[in-house]
């Protein structure tokens, strides 16, 4: 029985159906639920926020750009959340995914991990993928990877 589950989202659509897998659940459990979106800073190596002290414009304009994505990202999943009745805690962190949602995983004690099998944020960077394979090498709990249609090929 899960009480506590973690689902990262990237506003693709595996997100999208891993979220919907992780209300489902959580419906039939009686779970709470956290979603974690996480703003990749190794795609933009000039992005480490240590490093950022005072950013210069281009740098500050891409870093609110990626902000307001993730903003829309968690709002999207609070809304799909409250249409199907289920409490919603959103997360946004920076750095490597994998080792953010791990790391939010531990602080929350979430007994499920949801990660879609891979994904694509809307500015064109891979958010899963690898980041599901850490999360299952790494995890000290349940994992649930969900996986995309097969290509009707």
């Amino acid at each position: 029985m899960f009480k506590s589950i973690l689902v990262a989202v990237d506003g693709s659509e595996i997100g999208h159906r891993a979220l919907e897998e992780t209300l489902a659940v959580a419906r039939a459990m009686e779970a709470s639920v956290h979603a974690v979106h996480v703003v990749q800073t190794a795609t933009y190596p000039s992005l480490t926020l240590d490093q950022l002290e005072p950013p210069d414009i281009a740098q500050q304009a891409l870093l609110d750009a990626l902000d307001r994505e993730a903003d829309e990202i968690l709002a999207d999943a609070e809304q799909r959340a409250a249409a199907a009745g289920v409490p919603l805690t959103a997360h946004k962190r920076w750095g490597h995914p994998g080792a953010e949602i791990m790391a939010l995983a531990r602080e929350l004690g979430a007994d499920l991990t949801v990660v879609g099998s891979h994904g694509k944020g809307r500015l064109g960077r891979f958010f899963l993928g690898s980041t599901s394979s850490y999360v299952v090498d790494h995890a000290a709990s349940t994992v649930m990877v969900v996986r995309g249609e097969p290509d009707a090929s």
